[in-house]
């Protein structure tokens, strides 16, 4: 039986106590080193301003590349040809489309009854041809009159060959006497009447020859005038019965159905489906940057699509020009006039340039500081910025290529210069 553990007990030598200066001194140590390790940080914690977390910011590298310089601008797709069909007379209409349908070029969509207009048409092919037939008989009588001057001519021509022979044979008879002196007086007398007469007649037929052409081209000018009006008029009449003048769809319709119309009232309009373009809003402060030809890529349905710009206007309203842009290949398929498209206009391209991703560091400082990412200090950095593009931004001098900055916005920070990121 075991009384106690006395047994398993061991006698311990007491150890010597260490003396005050040496704790002290091991104190000393242990605190330097501490210090040593932890300077840098104390350093850099105590000479910044303000201690950011990290997470808050968005940083990016310095980049060297080829720069693009465009902007952005939203538009409609409009029709650039898109022709509205009015009425050619006062009547009723009867609209043969719908609004939305497939037409092509001279498809009838349309058809005006003008009973007026159609009448006017009937009476003035009647008076047509009245002057038709007063042409004819004119030529008629131009005719008949050119023979009766020449017949008249004619018989004076013969009463002058006869006064001719009777003088000769009067000039032969006195002079063997056989004649009297008044008889061959007389007989030159009838030479010079006859000779008058038929010198009268060539005269007299010329001028009748020049009042029957006189006569005569005005009826044909009365006549053609009035042929004219009805041509006029007949082309009035084809015009009732409208055609498309492109291929494409109906717009829409700008009266009701049989209804009455006046004269040029619009009736419908037809879009041509190959002729779209984009109607953009640009931006005053662009309005002198952006030029006639200059490259624009627009964006349809997750594709871009070549085109440029055609147009711009020469007036601002509300602070916006308008302008337009043609596509350079065929529209995207499907699209639709009014449709909301957005599209970046290249300005110009730039190569071997610095450039950072475009961030809103730029609203704190107004672009002209940035932080400087040095490990875990942000110092803020005066920087030159250049063009600007959608996405980018060009460095012109402050930064080196490979430089981590922050370019998100840092107003929540203030004044402070120097950043400890946590």
């Amino acid at each position: 039986m075991i009384q106690n553990t006395s047994a398993q007990d061991v006698i311990l030598e007491k150890s010597e106590k260490r003396p005050l200066w040496f704790k002290l001194v091991a104190a000393s140590i242990v605190v330097i080193i501490i210090g040593w390790l932890m300077y840098p940080s104390l350093s850099a914690w105590s000479s910044s301003d303000r201690s950011v977390d990290s997470s808050r910011l968005r940083m990016a590298q310095v980049e060297r590349g080829d720069f693009v310089r465009d902007i952005s601008l939203q538009g409609n797709i409009v029709a650039a040809n898109s022709p509205k069909l009015y009425a050619p007379a006062i009547g009723t209409v009867t609209l043969l489309v719908n609004p939305g349908a497939t037409v092509e070029q001279g498809q009838t969509v349309a058809r005006v009854s003008s009973p007026s207009l159609t009448n006017r048409l009937q009476q003035e092919l009647s008076t047509l041809e009245s002057l038709q037939i007063a042409l004819e008989r004119q030529k008629i009588a131009t005719k008949q009159a050119q023979i009766k001057s020449r017949q008249q001519i004619q018989l004076e021509k013969v009463v002058l060959d006869a006064a001719k022979r009777e003088q000769r044979r009067a000039e032969k008879s006195v002079k063997i006497q056989a004649l009297s002196q008044l008889d061959y007086e007389k007989a030159i007398d009838d030479l010079k009447r006859s000779q008058l007469k038929y010198d009268f007649a060539i005269e007299q037929a010329e001028l009748e020859k020049e009042n029957l052409a006189f006569e005569l081209r005005t009826r044909e000018s009365e006549f053609n005038q009035y042929q004219l009006l009805v041509e006029n008029t007949q082309r009035l009449v084809s015009e009732l019965d409208m055609k498309a003048p492109v291929s494409g769809i109906v717009g829409s319709w700008s009266v009701e159905q049989k209804s009455a119309v006046a004269l040029n009232q619009a009736l419908l309009t037809i879009v041509d489906l190959s002729a779209f373009e984009v109607e953009v809003d640009i931006p005053e402060a662009y309005a002198d940057t952006l030029g006639i030809g200059m490259t624009v890529n627009v964006k349809y349905n997750g594709k871009e699509y070549d085109a440029s710009v055609a147009t711009i206007s020469p007036e601002v309203n509300n602070n916006v020009v308008k302008g337009r842009v043609t596509f350079i290949a065929e529209p995207p398929p499907g699209i639709k006039q009014n449709q909301r498209v957005t599209s970046r206009v290249i300005i110009e391209e730039k190569n071997d340039v610095l450039y950072l991703p475009r961030g809103s560091f730029i609203q704190h400082h107004a672009g002209m500081k940035i932080f400087v990412v040095e490990e875990n200090t942000a110092i803020l950095t005066a920087i030159e910025l250049g063009a600007r593009s959608i996405d980018k931004i060009e460095v012109v001098g402050g930064l080196s290529q490979g430089q981590r900055v922050v370019i998100s916005n840092t107003d929540f920070v203030g004044k402070a210069e120097r950043l400890n990121l946590n």
